[in-house]
């Protein structure tokens, strides 16, 4: 497949080949869902995307329409994301919320923990603005971020208009949970697959975001992530190498366990936080970590690719410490414990934790 690209800083060449060669061949659909892991680009291509369609060429550098839509400021083109309630949020948040996906279209967007979903009134109006002739462009662009979060009333209001859908409108639905896309939905639309980008991908649009963040700072946090932008753009905004460094002292603790006091001592201030993110934090260093342990064992040393790359040798002597040990149960034990923490009913997590904890140190003395 051909590697022509329409923008080269949004990576994934084959998904623009194809895109490309629709728009050569006169064979575009009406609806596209860009699916696949959370924090792979998938909002910034879809935005990339509009620009291609209408743009003067194919390529999208200096074009003036190209550069409205980036900046998400094209009347043509409407970039939707979920919200809280109308009742619940300002107009002031909303255009914010806008304007820093706008300035940044691979970090989270985030209302302050409010609950936010796609409702029915937001797609009354894409129909509404659907129906009106073009302002300036050559497309109608309406893309849905988080699809899967539409509201039941709202993802049956936007099947009639894939039903029907005007001849100058594209919609583009983005989603990491394709399980949670109705099926009518999905049989209306081109689905296009997206896999993480490559790391070096990964470190350039984070360096180019945050030009005064140390390189060496970047490359651990974009692998600590797990290849995830929004997560490394997270990461990124907190101390997230000190709770790492939490997450092996608590694993140093948890084979020592004849002196609990010190196991405590880590897991009162993890689980004192009403949210537990630092809690869940350090159970995904820990998942990390025997992933890596997994990785070093099956492939050897010498140059597996590690989530803790800068931790190689601590890494060499823990797996010499537990080359009996069984991994895969760990990694399954911690994924239970995050369960636990996620469920509203659990009113312990202190207790989740030091039951991980004894659990671990049962596996890894055996």
């Amino acid at each position: 497949m051909t590697t022509t690209l329409f923008d080269a800083a949004l990576g994934h060449p084959d998904q623009q080949a194809n895109i490309l060669a629709a728009v050569r061949q006169e064979r575009l659909p009406h609806a596209f869902l860009f699916t696949g892991p959370e924090g792979c680009g998938k909002e910034a291509f879809a935005i990339g995307v509009a620009a291609l369609l209408n743009a003067a060429g194919p390529t999208l550098d200096g074009d003036p329409q190209a550069e409205k839509i980036r900046h998400l400021q094209h009347p043509d083109v409407q970039f939707v994301m979920p919200t809280p309630a109308r009742s619940n949020v300002k107009d002031e948040e909303l255009q914010a919320a806008l304007r820093e996906k706008a300035a940044n279209p691979y970090r989270r967007t985030a209302f302050g923990g409010k609950n936010t979903f796609i409702g029915i009134d937001t797609i009354r109006e894409l129909k509404r603005e659907s129906s009106f002739s073009l302002y300036e462009g050559k497309r109608k662009v309406f893309i849905l971020s988080e699809a899967e979060r539409m509201r039941v009333e709202a993802a049956n209001a936007l099947l009639k208009l894939l039903e029907e859908p005007p001849p100058n409108l594209v919609l583009i639905l983005v989603s990491a949970g394709l399980h949670r896309i109705l099926p009518t939905i999905k049989s209306r639309c081109q689905i296009l697959r997206f896999a993480r980008l490559p790391e070096a991908d990964l470190v350039r649009i984070l360096s180019r975001h945050l030009p005064r963040e140390a390189p060496d700072r970047i490359a651990v946090v974009a692998r600590l992530s797990g290849f995830n932008l929004k997560r490394a753009f997270d990461f990124l905004d907190q101390d997230v190498l000190a709770l790492r460094d939490t997450a092996i002292d608590f694993l140093r603790k948890v084979v020592l366990i004849n002196r609990p006091h010190e196991l405590m001592q880590i897991v009162e201030p993890l689980t004192a936080k009403r949210d537990l993110a630092d809690a869940r934090l350090v159970l995904w260093f820990l998942t990390l970590w025997f992933q890596d342990i997994l990785h070093l064992r099956s492939a050897g040393d010498g140059e597996t690719p590690l989530y803790n790359a800068d931790q190689r040798e601590t890494l060499r002597k823990f797996l010499n410490f537990t080359a009996n040990a069984d991994i895969a149960a760990m990694v399954d034990d911690l994924a239970a414990a995050r369960g636990a923490l996620d469920d509203p009913r659990n009113l312990n997590p202190q207790l989740v934790m030091t039951t991980l904890a004894l659990t671990l140190h049962r596996r890894l003395k055996r």
